[in-house]
């Protein structure tokens, strides 16, 4: 490989290409997480919200938010799910977990980074891309007590849905969802807030945009509607 400065900024499409051009000459295992604001954490979502009664979910709180998803889910599910699938299942959903969304592919992880638009309550920031160099040969459990691990444990579901296919997705499960996350050999790029609208147009070219990203009717709709307006 040429030698070359290593890209942890991007500030522009080039950026991006460069970026994307070095992963892709990698021989290393990585993982990709994209998120919109630096401001965001490595906390799992049940760790970002609060209860009905506006404390920290405790784990007796989150099973029973994941027994009320099973329950009331249940005629939307084609197969039975144990707890680990089933929290991939809501994780996708948009129900708070103590899962954490990966991917193996850089450009999908782009596009989470930069698909959103600011709006006017928000502090607008640079996003980032997280970059775990994980060696991950034999240390993809295939199933295990979400509720009972002691440390961080990677899951790689089954084809549960078609946004997890699409997305390239598997997870991080975590013992302690109210802590930020340390991980090793994780480096942090920042993605300007200057280029994510432009960013967002080159991965459509990429063939990464709302549709394929969320292969259903409101992907769809959402991908035509940025097509033909002036939104982010």
């Amino acid at each position: 490989m040429e030698n070359r400065k290593k890209i942890t900024n991007i500030d522009s499409v080039n950026d991006l290409f460069d970026f994307l051009k070095e992963n892709a000459e990698s021989k290393k295992s990585k993982l990709y997480r994209g998120v919109k604001s630096s401001n965001y954490k490595l906390i799992p979502s049940v760790g970002r919200c609060k209860n009905a009664n506006g404390m920290a979910f405790t784990q007796e709180g989150e099973r029973k938010m994941l027994q009320l998803f099973r329950q009331k889910s249940y005629p939307f599910i084609d197969n039975v799910c144990n707890d680990l699938e089933l929290l991939a299942l809501a994780q996708h959903h948009g129900l708070p977990t103590r899962l954490l969304d990966w991917t193996w592919n850089p450009i999908v992880a782009v596009f989470f980074a930069v698909k959103d638009e600011w709006n006017k309550h928000e502090v607008v920031t640079d996003s980032l891309l997280y970059v775990w160099d994980k060696d991950i040969s034999g240390d993809l459990d295939p199933i295990f007590e979400p509720f009972d691990i002691k440390e961080i444990t990677l899951f790689l579901p089954k084809h549960l849905t078609k946004r997890i296919i699409a997305q390239s997705g598997l997870f991080t499960v975590h013992p302690d969802p109210n802590t930020e996350v340390e991980l090793k050999n994780l480096e942090v790029i920042k993605i300007s807030a200057d280029c994510r609208k432009k960013l967002k147009k080159a991965v459509e070219h990429l063939g990464i945009h709302q549709s394929t990203m969320f292969p259903d009717l409101e992907g769809v709709a959402q991908y035509v509607k940025w097509l033909r307006t002036n939104n982010h």
